[in-house]
């Protein structure tokens, strides 16, 4: 079996394939988004690459054609001397990582389902939308600070009502809670995009489990 290590870019990513023995068979760039293409071309082979954003739609890809796949931890690579500072070319790195796959069966990172990648996506998603409106209520609180006024209490979902009993307000001002508003409505969405996926029967039995079961278990 053939050992084929792929340096992943966001275009273009750096491609080395070895032989059983070592010798270098073919290496050079090829388009990132290309690569299924390449590897349902490629005679069944050991694929190798490290964790990164494009990493687990090329491993999907690499198994839809019948290779074994490895992505290995970026902690690991970088101990393999891969990305070592001054030496770093995408070049170098591919040949490192298919040289070591011939003398070692390199360990790979669990890979994810794709339902469990886009759940995930969905939580991350909602996780920037909050984030986002936290960032946008500090800076509406710290003009009205600036300006001697304290809004009343209540949740962030009501934060941009709130501030209608200062109008009128600077336009600048106006727009930012025009965009809190926004902002709460899309996550009320995402909040029932949640909800609906939490009624999936596995979520169900694992949010039973109590927190710090869960903590621990993830631990592990």
């Amino acid at each position: 079996m053939d050992h084929c290590a792929i340096d992943l870019g966001g275009r273009k990513s750096q491609v080395c394939v070895r032989s059983p023995d070592g010798r270098l068979l073919f290496e050079g760039p090829y388009d990132t988004h290309s690569l299924p293409e390449f590897l349902r071309l490629l005679p069944r082979s050991r694929v190798i690459v490290e964790t990164a954003a494009e990493a687990f739609r090329v491993a999907d890809a690499a198994k839809e054609a019948g290779h074994e796949v490895r992505v290995v931890p970026a902690t690991l690579v970088r101990s393999l001397g891969v990305g070592a500072r001054k030496t770093k070319t995408d070049r170098r790195d591919a040949r490192t990582l298919s040289e070591v796959s011939c003398r070692i069966d390199l360990p790979s990172v669990h890979i994810p389902s794709t339902r469990s990648r886009e759940w995930k996506a969905i939580c991350g998603m909602h996780d920037a939308l909050i984030t986002a409106r936290t960032k946008l209520i500090n800076n509406l609180r710290g003009w009205l600070r600036g300006q001697g006024l304290r809004i009343g209490p209540g949740k962030a979902e009501t934060f941009a009502e709130r501030m209608a009993k200062f109008e009128p307000l600077p336009d600048y001002v106006r727009s930012q809670v025009e965009a809190l508003a926004t902002l709460t409505e899309k996550i009320r969405g995402s909040d029932k995009r949640i909800e609906s996926l939490a009624k999936d029967e596995l979520c169900r039995r694992l949010m039973t489990v109590r927190a710090s079961a869960r903590r621990a278990r993830c631990a592990s």
